[in-house]
């Protein structure tokens, strides 16, 4: 079923529209399907109190699959986003950020819309963020989610932090003999 973006209670402005460097989609009716998709690579072990600790090895950018309904009028515009090879703005009800245009393809006419007299197009598109706007983002080390506790969020940092506590052990069992 297709939302026409007017019909959204309490929905202000564009639901949905990709834009920058070149592009503009903000399509008439709302996208069918917006999933967004996040991909983490965890190493998790036992620790010494019986739990386990987990740590972040890598995190993969954010993917987004777009489905919906255009307008035929709409292709020369869907058409410039298969073609961007550039970074623009995703603007979406769940998540906003920079992205890139994995792929995407259109088939139709689906219908016929009487509203606008025009033929109605299904359409997918396939989006990755960039990262920029993703939580390990540079200007936001240390600032993860997933973490050691101490403050210090990269793999580089907990080995740093496991090392120092052993050489902390080492020491002190030496002091102690």
């Amino acid at each position: 079923m297709t939302i026409q973006r007017d019909s959204i209670p309490g929905q202000r402005g564009l639901p949905f529209r990709i834009r920058g460097n070149g592009v503009y989609f903000a399509p008439t009716y709302v996208p069918d399907r917006i999933q967004i998709a996040k991909e983490r690579n965890l190493v998790r072990h036992a620790n010494f109190c019986g739990l386990e600790d987990v740590f972040e090895v890598h995190a993969k950018n954010r993917e987004v699959h777009v489905t919906g309904t255009i307008l035929h009028s709409e292709l020369g515009s869907f058409e410039r986003v298969l073609d961007h090879n550039d970074v623009a703005d995703l603007s979406t009800p769940g998540w906003s950020g920079k992205i890139r245009v994995v792929q995407g393809d259109y088939e139709g006419p689906v219908g016929w819309d009487p509203r606008s007299g025009d033929y109605l197009w299904g359409y997918t598109l396939d989006l990755v963020s960039t990262g920029e706007d993703e939580a390990e983002h540079l200007r936001f080390a240390g600032n993860g989610i997933v973490h050691d506790g101490r403050g210090r969020g990269t793999v580089g940092g907990i080995m740093q932090s496991i090392a120092s506590d052993m050489d902390d052990a080492v020491s002190s069992h030496l002091n102690s003999s």
